[in-house]
Parts: C-alpha cells; structure tokens; sequence
C-alpha cells in the first residue's frame, strides 16, 4: 500500500509538472471579470482561453494594445482601437471608446444595445455574431435577470420587445416570478407569463420558486402531465414566521403541517420531523420516501452511510424507498 501511495504522489507530481511546462499563461488580466483572459508567461500577450482551459477548449493569442487592454466581461474586452468577443475583434461597427458590458454579458456602445447570436463566432471566418437590439435605448438600459430587461420605454424578455405588462410598475420577484400593477405571473423560459391570484400589493419573495401574499403561499411544483396553471399550488397560512423550507425544494413546513410539492404529508409530526437527504425524510413514526411511507422502516435507527452511500435501520438497507437486504 505504502509503494501504490507513493507511486500515485509521483504520478501525479509528474502530471503536474507536464502541465506547468506546457502552461503558456501568467496571470489573469482580471479574475474578477473574467476567467479566460490571460497575460501571456513573459508579460507582454494576451491570451485568450475558455476558462483557463487549454488542453480541452484551446488558447488563442490576440493581437492587442497591451496598454490599453481591459476586460468588461467573461468573453468582452477592447482596447483602444477595437473591441472583442473572446479572441475575435468585433467587426460589427460599435463605438469602441463607448463600447461596454452590463451585468457580464450583455454588450453595448452609445448607439445600441446588441443581442450575441453566435456564441461560436469568435473561431468561425464568417457568420453574423450580433445583431441590435431593436429600440433598446443604451442609456436606460438594465437587465433585471436572465429573461427580462428594461429601459426608460420598453420591457424586453429575451431580447424582444415584450408588452404584456405594465412598464412602469413591472418588477422581478424571483426566479420564477414577477408582478406589475395589475398582477402577479410565475413564468419560465420563452413560455406564456400565467397570472396568479396572489395579491399585489402583500407578494413577498420566499425563495427562488416561492412566493407568498398576506393569506397564501404559491408554491411551482413539478408535476407530470399537468400544465403550468396547475404546477402553481395555492397553500393558506397563519403565521408567516412558521414557514420554513427544507434543503429538498419539494419540502415545506408551514404553521404546524408539512407539504412534499405542494401536497400536504398527513401523517407526517412536525415536531419530531426531519430531513435525512435524498428524497428521505423522518419523524418519530415513520420514514418517507418523495413523500411516501416506507414501509416497514424504523425511524429511531434508520440514517444515511456516507462511508458507502447507504440508508439503513436496524433490519434492511433502503434503495429508492424499499428495503432491499438485511
């Protein structure tokens, strides 16, 4: 054993040797903004590698004005005469000395707001990689989260025009809702916003898929073969203090009853009920398995094994909710 572990120190020693000869990188230009831009070893390159990454994704050395390089965003950068998506000058005739980069990834100049269409661009000799953002005005421009944006006119979902919703009062509330004036809507990537029937005025955010009002907490669920409207689970409650989610998304106690995606486990004591991981919970009556009982299964001794990924009682091991040996 002693002769394996010393093999494996020196194997690996030796790799990492290779690697430290062969790496072609000095630092990073800005770790803070990107990781694929680096300094070439003497000091005096740019070199540009998704992620550091080049044994894999490769490395490309960019002709640049090393003094005036500077990094906007994980692929963005320019310097005093060109801007660039990741090793590629960008040859769509943007304003350079204005040209800049919101939120890491959303590109822009004085005149336009632009929509990245090609994510291979920058190795392709042709191809159209941008395109502008029609009527998306630079200036007032923010992106509120991955789907949605704004500016002094318009709401923009995934880079259109979207006019489903009032302008002015229109707010993100989680990942996976929002609201205006008029109501509030779950939503999720390029489908229909569904309108809910929480109240406006009360909405308070719970967690990324979770809101509540003042009566009621919603809940999106994921349900087989039901569609949208039915994944939003209405659930009343009485004190909002007593409302706590555990690591598993699917779990949920409110006031003095526990929900596993929204359905409320009967036999389920919140006073001794805890998360074993995995889809399993216990109590001090039984054991649970995506929100059924499993049968047979005693919960004073039943555990989780991380020595070799096992759950256990005192009789039997657990596979997927059933007992499978002793």
């Amino acid at each position: 054993m002693i002769l394996v572990a010393i093999f494996i120190v020196l194997a690996s020693l030796g790799v990492y040797g290779v690697y430290r000869f062969f790496n072609p990188f000095g630092e990073l230009v800005s770790k803070e903004k990107s990781d694929s831009y680096f300094y070439s070893r003497d000091g005096e390159g740019i070199i540009f590698s998704p992620m550091g990454n080049w044994f894999s994704l490769g490395k490309h050395e960019m002709n640049v004005d090393l003094e005036t390089f500077q990094v906007l965003g994980r692929d963005y950068a320019k310097d005093q005469e060109h801007a660039y998506f990741k090793s590629k000058i960008i040859d769509f005739g943007v304003d350079v000395p204005s040209f800049n980069v919101k939120a890491g990834y959303v590109p822009m100049d004085k005149n336009h707001v632009y929509i990245l269409i090609d994510n291979y661009y920058y190795i392709s000799d042709s191809g159209k990689g941008f395109e502008i953002l029609e009527d998306a005005d630079p200036n007032t421009y923010e992106q509120l989260n991955y789907d949605f944006a704004k500016d002094k006119k318009f709401i923009f979902r995934n880079n259109k025009k979207f006019n489903e919703v009032d302008h002015e009062s229109f707010e993100i509330v989680n990942n996976q809702f929002c609201k205006d004036k008029n109501g509030v809507y779950y939503y999720e990537y390029q489908q229909p916003l569904h309108k809910i029937e929480a109240k406006v005025s009360h909405v308070v955010d719970l967690t990324s898929y979770c809101v509540r009002d003042d009566e009621f907490v919603y809940i999106h669920v994921n349900k087989i073969d039901l569609d949208i409207k039915d994944a939003i689970v209405r659930i009343p409650f009485q004190d909002a203090d007593q409302i706590y989610f555990y690591n598993d998304n699917s779990i949920v106690r409110i006031d003095d009853k526990i929900y596993f995606k929204g359905e409320i486990l009967e036999e389920a004591n919140v006073s001794t009920f805890e998360e074993i991981g995995y889809g399993y919970v216990k109590d001090d009556n039984f054991v649970f398995f995506q929100g059924q009982i499993v049968e047979g299964a005693d919960p004073h001794t039943f555990k989780y094994n991380d020595k070799n990924y096992t759950f256990t009682d005192k009789n039997h091991t657990y596979e997927a909710g059933v007992a499978v040996k002793k």
